[in-house]
């Protein structure tokens, strides 16, 4: 077992990420399978299609809470990504929307 001192935190927050996100693949894999299956075997386990989910959803949360305290290069994982949107606002959409503004707390 590896001591504190000797441990590299990058490698280490890597890991992590890396484990989180194949185990998340797995799952929504899993949601998959079951919402392809026909007959009375989807019937049986349709309902977990929405657990599977929840796990995912649960993962996600995890994983930016990582992202937060990890002091690692988080952009390779968003390598290839845009960075801005290419849809424009609908035509007075500005000065239609009343911003909800800051219910503090």
């Amino acid at each position: 077992m590896a001591s504190a001192r000797s441990i590299n935190m990058s490698n280490y927050c890597d890991s992590v990420y890396d484990e989180l996100m194949d185990a998340k693949s797995r799952i929504l894999g899993l949601a998959e399978c079951i919402d392809q299956m026909q007959g009375q075997e989807k019937e049986m386990v349709k309902t977990h299609i929405r657990h599977l989910h929840d796990i995912a959803n649960t993962i996600d949360w995890k994983l930016e809470i990582l992202t937060k305290v990890c002091p690692t290069d988080w952009n390779r994982y968003s390598a290839g990504a845009e960075s801005s949107v290419s849809v424009r606002s609908p035509e007075g959409f500005e000065k239609d929307f009343a911003a909800g503004g800051d219910v503090g707390g």
